[in-house]
């Protein structure tokens, strides 16, 4: 392995100091629908000009999240998935955004960086950043959308027959109240000339006399 020469002279001993390299990241990060910006920052004494950069999901990087060769004429990422990363790396930082995440993927995330050139070959991980995935309120559970699929539904064509029955039932409801107010003043009126004819009998009965 070919280090990068950093020349310390020490009682004419020449020593090869391999250079400073570390990886950091923020703490913590928020998502929102379903995705999240991740940023990593590069601390390094050379410039790199090739490297292999990939994200892990977990505490000691279990799941590969995604993963890209970049370099100096090329620094875009893209990857594909249903989890999948856009972003772009520069020689001291990377920047992404990762989609496709749901509150399932709530976790520590960490960047790897492997510096590929120039030599020698380096490969380092970051601190881990903890990305916190709230569940969306547009996308409701499974079973939730399930129960909504079986819910039925009313067509047009049902609420105007819903809509005539009601009017229908409006109709005979008043007809009915119509008829008993017609039956309640004739039997009123029936009883009202039967009074009127007792008091007349009784009063010829008494002239009568």
């Amino acid at each position: 392995m070919v280090f990068f020469r950093n020349i310390l002279k020490f009682n004419n001993v020449t020593l090869s100091v391999p250079p400073a390299f570390s990886v950091s990241q923020p703490y913590y990060a928020v998502g929102r629908q379903g995705q999240v910006s991740l940023h990593c920052t590069i601390n390094t004494r050379v410039q790199p000009e090739e490297m292999q950069v990939s994200v892990y999901k977990g505490m000691h990087g279990e799941e590969k999240i995604c993963s890209a060769h970049v370099n100096t004429s090329n620094s875009h990422i893209e990857t594909n998935g249903s989890i999948y990363c856009r972003g772009n790396v520069s020689t001291d930082k990377v920047d992404l955004t990762i989609f496709g995440l749901t509150g399932e993927d709530t976790d520590l995330y960490r960047c790897e960086v492997e510096i590929i050139f120039p030599p020698p070959y380096i490969k380092k991980f970051g601190n881990g950043t903890l990305v916190y995935i709230p569940d969306s309120p547009d996308c409701p559970p499974e079973h939730t959308q399930a129960r909504i699929q079986e819910i039925p539904k009313i067509t047009y064509d049902q609420t105007l027959s819903f809509t005539n029955i009601l009017l229908f039932a409006i109709l005979i409801t008043t007809t009915i109240t119509l008829i008993l107010q017609v039956m309640k003043m004739i039997l009123l009126q029936r009883k009202s000339n039967h009074l009127t004819q007792t008091f007349s009998q009784k009063g010829d009965y008494k002239n009568f006399w």
